[in-house]
């Protein structure tokens, strides 16, 4: 048995895929179970305890079962999953050609969510299959990669992993061409013509943007397609160090306004915004000036990182004085007291310069410890992180979920996590975090809202869809078949 977080579950259905195994993956995280059976490098059948993946629930969100004949066999459905199917035919609910569609669609969704899962534990265990199931389903394990592995957490291993190196085709995979989208044909065309070049030089070439390149890239390497050469990671070049040289005079004559050295306007996203700031920050990261360049040029990139670090916590102040709005149409308060970013304000205001590699060791070391659950050891970190001035959205997301997860936290887990979404009006997770607050605060209205807004910035966000389907029907308590009064 393996760690999700060393060994993600996208790299396991690409095992599987490019070997043609036969057998069951299954998946442990704290909450949930799942069970992936395989035959031959396709998906035959699929367990699961998310409530939303039993298959009551998946007829009536395809259409099979309505709303009122929903509530009518709830008890069945939440008591006897794996029968339920069965039964419906028996009794001429449905049809076994509806029962088969809702069954495979269910596979396939089992399969595509467990993309999301980052925190667990994984195990393979070769040929060892289920029984008969009563249909005979078989869905290639390509077709739940390519829908896969555009999830944010398979994006973001892939990213971070191979930033710098250089993509390469390997040979014998045309035939999977067919299943691309057309940008990821497109990112093919980029990769045959790359001449070895990085991934940062390939999309600075690319007409796409930095999102759709890494959500392209990660498709193909899951399916390999692409791999990465370990020999040709990406070294600052004569011109990136020149940059640097200039940047850094120009910084220390202070003749550059804060937009300016992140390279946007005042206009822009937060979206943008923090995308321009993470490439330079990569760009002029120490670490990859090695030991081969001078000391002075190493110390440069150390300034230049510093000084990044310092304008992207003052632009998101003064956009915070400006008053932008958090998001549009949309109100998370439910009589929540509003002096709180005022106070971070000050702290951010009030901090001494920003130290990037420090801090960014503080965040790993806290987000580590709340994914093991020790949410009393995270705080800590997480709180020294906010309180450095370091303005990044996710250091308040995971303080204010560390803080969701302790008592007499509640108030300022809600505060952290509304300025986290705030920082990032377009992004879900943060909603979906304070929208699991608002669940155990027992504020429905406030938490059906939240996740509402959370599949409306993310559509594919399952676990937001999950969560809402949840509020909006809640399993019904199962009725006692002897009161026991005498």
């Amino acid at each position: 048995m393996k760690s999700i977080r060393e060994t993600p579950v996208p790299l396991e259905f690409k095992n599987i895929f490019l070997n043609k195994l036969t057998g069951e993956l299954r998946i442990s995280s704290a909450e949930h179970k799942k069970s992936m059976f395989f035959r031959g490098g396709r998906l035959i059948h699929c367990k699961s305890d998310f409530f939303d993946e039993s298959l009551g629930v998946i007829l009536n969100l395809i259409g099979k079962v309505s709303d009122s004949q929903y509530d009518n066999i709830s008890g069945l459905i939440h008591s006897v999953d794996e029968q339920v199917g069965t039964v419906l035919v028996q009794n001429g609910i449905i049809s076994r050609e509806d029962l088969e569609e809702a069954v495979r669609y269910r596979t396939k969704k089992i399969a595509v969510s467990s993309f999301s899962i980052i925190s667990g534990d994984v195990v393979f265990t070769k040929d060892l299959t289920p029984g008969n199931q009563g249909f005979d389903i078989k869905i290639p394990v390509e077709e739940i990669i390519c829908s896969g592995g555009k999830r944010i957490e398979s994006v973001n291993y892939i990213s971070r992993k191979y930033y710098f190196n250089s993509p390469g085709l390997k040979p014998g995979k045309s035939k999977l061409y067919k299943l691309l989208s057309i940008d990821e044909r497109d990112i093919v065309e980029i990769v045959k013509n790359s001449e070895g070049l990085s991934n940062p030089r390939l999309i600075s070439r690319a007409d796409m943007t930095s999102e759709k390149y890494w959500e392209g890239i990660a498709v193909l390497f899951l399916l390999g397609i692409v791999d990465f050469s370990a020999d040709k990671v990406d070294k600052p070049t004569e011109e990136d160090i020149v940059g640097l040289v200039r940047l850094k005079n120009d910084l220390e004559k202070g003749h550059t306004d804060v937009f300016s050295i992140i390279g946007v306007t005042e206009g822009d996203s937060v979206a943008s915004i923090q995308r321009a700031y993470i490439s330079l920050t990569k760009k002029y990261d120490p670490a990859r000036f090695g030991s081969d360049i001078s000391p002075e040029i190493k110390k440069s990139a150390q300034f230049v990182l510093k000084k990044l670090g310092n304008a992207f916590r003052e632009i998101n102040i003064l956009r915070n004085k400006k008053s932008i709005p958090e998001i549009s149409h949309f109100e998370l308060a439910d009589n929540i007291p509003e002096n709180a970013p005022d106070q971070i304000q000050k702290e951010e205001q009030s901090s001494a310069d920003f130290d990037y590699d420090e801090n960014f060791d503080k965040f790993e070391r806290g987000k580590e410890l709340y994914y093991s659950n020790k949410f009393d050891e995270a705080l800590l970190p997480l709180k020294e992180v906010v309180k450095s001035g370091d303005p990044g959205y996710e250091n308040y997301l995971y303080l204010g979920m560390c803080q969701s997860n302790l008592p007499f936290f509640s108030d300022e887990a809600e505060r952290n996590l509304k300025k986290a979404v705030k920082l990032a009006p377009g992004k879900s997770e943060p909603v979906h975090a304070l929208g699991h607050l608002y669940v155990k605060l027992k504020r429905k209205k406030s938490a059906k809202k939240c996740f509402e807004r959370a599949v409306e910035l993310e559509p594919g966000n399952i676990k937001a869809a999950q969560d809402l389907f949840r509020i909006k029907y809640p399993p019904k308590k199962k009725r006692k078949l002897f009161s026991g009064r005498k």
